[in-house]
């Protein structure tokens, strides 16, 4: 008889732990938003960086991108850009670095859209810096989404569409 009380009061103590598992386990939106959080901080530059440094963090960047991504700044006038490879992207991100003297980046209100193996977080973002050989410093605020497709290794941007200028009125 105790010995069939402890095996249920075990079943009973397993069955009680993995309920409680969700708890312990970060929610998709979780993960997105840190997966958004980690980009948000490699891409902030308090002092220029070396090339080793832009290198390292350019493909750390790039990690977190599907290899074909599309940025849709149509609304800020820029039309849309497809990238077609990471070492596409890598490019283009080491030319921002290149150009880059300082960067703080925020991210604000985020609201994520989840949809099976997609998702969509809408941000309010701002990025104040300043350009290597210019004077003075850049201010940017801008709405977009932030699109997402679910693979193997988890979540990556798959692209990005930009919905409003905030300074404008």
């Amino acid at each position: 008889m105790v010995m069939q009380v402890r095996y249920w009061l075990i079943v009973l103590a397993g069955v009680l732990a993995l309920s409680a598992l969700p708890l312990f386990l970060d929610s998709e939106e979780q993960k997105i938003l840190n997966q958004l959080e980690r980009l948000r901080g490699l891409a902030e530059v308090s002092a220029p960086l070396s090339n080793i440094q832009q290198l390292t963090r350019t493909r750390e960047i790039a990690g977190y991108f599907r290899e074909h991504t599309v940025y849709d700044l149509s609304n800020a006038g820029y039309g849309i850009t497809e990238i077609h490879s990471r070492p596409e992207l890598e490019q283009k991100i080491l030319g921002a670095f290149n150009r880059i003297s300082s960067l703080e980046v925020s991210l604000e209100e985020a609201v994520v859209h989840i949809e099976d193996d997609t998702a969509r977080v809408t941000v309010r973002g701002s990025a104040l810096g300043s350009l290597r050989g210019e004077e003075g410093r850049f201010l940017d605020i801008h709405l977009v989404d932030v699109l997402f497709t679910k693979e193997d290794d988890g979540w990556l941007v798959s692209g990005i569409r930009h919905l409003r200028d905030e300074r404008q009125p």
